[in-house]
């Protein structure tokens, strides 16, 4: 099924008590031409709700949809790359079977000292 790019922005958009007025949203995207810019719209909304302004007060300071789209807010924003989100467990997993095993002996001590024997 096909989505079209209003349709991604509304998914991105976060949950919060200003996202509302979705059919005027989709009117005023519809007459700002936003289908053509509709990836770095969504890239710009992405980004936003990683910031502080965003996160703060559990969202406190989300501004409605449709004031972003009024004052175009994506347009000339400057987007940091993302960055590369590390796996922890993978890792930890890769470099536990780099390890040298435990010698026999230590870990017969230390399960004795667990009570382990």
């Amino acid at each position: 099924m096909f989505e079209s790019g209003f349709d991604k922005f509304w998914n991105a958009w976060p949950s919060s008590p200003r996202k509302g007025a979705k059919a005027l949203c989709r009117e005023k995207w519809a007459n700002k031409l936003c289908e053509s810019n509709a990836d770095q719209i969504i890239k710009n909304v992405e980004w936003m709700k990683t910031t502080d302004a965003w996160v703060k007060q559990n969202g406190a300071f989300i501004p409605a949809p449709l004031v972003y789209l009024n004052q175009q807010r994506w347009d000339g924003a400057e987007i940091p790359e993302a960055k590369e989100v590390v796996n922890v467990l993978k890792v930890m997993e890769e470099e536990s079977k780099r390890a040298i095993p435990m010698p026999a002996d230590i870990k017969a001590k230390l399960d004795a000292i667990r009570g382990r024997t």
